[in-house]
């Protein structure tokens, strides 16, 4: 080429031109991309079968009201056919001191612990104490009724308190109950009832 003659730049292609403007006319961000955490963070481990070493034991759930009306009803009705029963009150006072100790010395290890956890829940729970107090006073009645109608036919012994008497009968009932649960065993009736009834006929 002579000198001083500037070379000519060859036609771009028609192509090539248009792919350029492309490239141009796109916005360029110069911010990094970002990634979610949740996107990097590790999948959640699975839930674990097996309880650790140092887990306390899982307590018993605590028995309703319901369920100790449930099974002291039963004794509450016996004791009240067996006080309105047409046999002599003797008889009668006999029948249901033994059917009361053998419902709380002879029952079931269920029975015994279900009242004996029903007490403790009764000195924070109004329902347990209302439950409570009306079966231990209905089973009263029944016995105050007995000895009532023995003294007014003089089978019982003059000058004897049926209310102290059948309080007596019951807390004793109670404490079989409680030596039912305590010492793992039933407590046989006989003697304590033998015993009791002569609180009621002794000098008649």
């Amino acid at each position: 080429d002579p000198a001083g003659v500037k070379k000519r730049k060859k036609p771009t292609p028609p192509r090539r031109r248009r792919a350029r403007r492309r490239r141009a006319a796109a916005p360029r961000s110069s911010a990094p991309v970002r990634v979610a955490a949740a996107a990097l963070a590790p999948p959640p481990a699975p839930p674990s079968t097996t309880a650790p070493a140092f887990a306390a034991p899982i307590a018993p759930p605590l028995p309703a009201p319901t369920q100790v009306e449930a099974r002291g009803r039963p004794v509450v009705t016996a004791l009240a056919r067996i006080a309105r029963a047409a046999e002599p009150p003797r008889v009668r006072l006999e029948r249901a001191v033994r059917q009361l100790l053998g419902a709380y010395g002879e029952s079931d290890p269920e029975f015994s612990a279900l009242f004996l956890t029903g007490w403790a829940q009764a000195r924070r729970d109004k329902q347990f104490r209302l439950t409570l107090a009306w079966q231990r006073e209905q089973i009263r009645l029944s016995l105050e009724e007995i000895l009532i109608d023995g003294v007014k036919t003089g089978a019982f012994r003059a000058g004897l308190d049926p209310g102290a008497i059948a309080a007596v009968i019951v807390g004793t009932a109670e404490g079989c109950l409680l030596q039912a649960v305590t010492e793992g065993g039933s407590v046989p009736a006989d003697r304590l009832a033998a015993t009791l009834l002569g609180l009621a006929v002794s000098g008649a």
